[in-house]
């Protein structure tokens, strides 16, 4: 039965992906940490999602481009890793149950933020207080 409350960014769910195609993650009960913000969330039938992978029994390392996620930082009963590469936007109805929990450690948050701009090539200019105040000054 789907999952009918509110989502939040940072939560994690288990989630119905079944029928993937190809290399896309998929099954039955996947889990997925939700990253679109709360105002979307709230107005849209749909969530944006990162798939994770248990690391568990894998005979793979985690890529530069993924996040691995020790066991319990957002309700993940195992070390799992985070795929920003696998993002896809799912209706809610695909939201299985309640969330498992949420990642509130800010430095996780922050490095899949960054491994999600990566893979999508979106470079963000970062301004610092010095050259806004030249600009205003030129600006007079």
């Amino acid at each position: 039965m789907a999952y009918t409350g509110r989502v939040r960014r940072w939560e994690l769910f288990e989630a119905d992906l079944d029928h993937p195609v190809g290399s896309e993650q998929g099954g039955a009960k996947r889990p997925v940490l939700i990253v679109s913000n709360d105002g979307f969330n709230a107005a849209f039938p749909i969530v944006t999602v990162v798939p994770l992978t248990k690391q568990a029994d894998k005979q793979r390392t985690v890529y530069p481009f993924e996040v691995l996620l020790p066991s319990g930082v957002a309700g993940n009963p195992l070390d799992s890793i985070a795929m920003p590469q696998q993002l896809r936007t799912i209706s809610k109805k695909r939201l299985l149950a309640a969330p498992l929990g949420a990642l509130t450690d800010s430095t996780l948050q922050q490095e899949i933020e960054d491994k999600l701009l990566l893979h999508l090539d979106i470079a963000l200019e970062v301004v610092d207080d010095e050259d806004q105040a030249d600009e205003a000054t030129d600006e007079q």
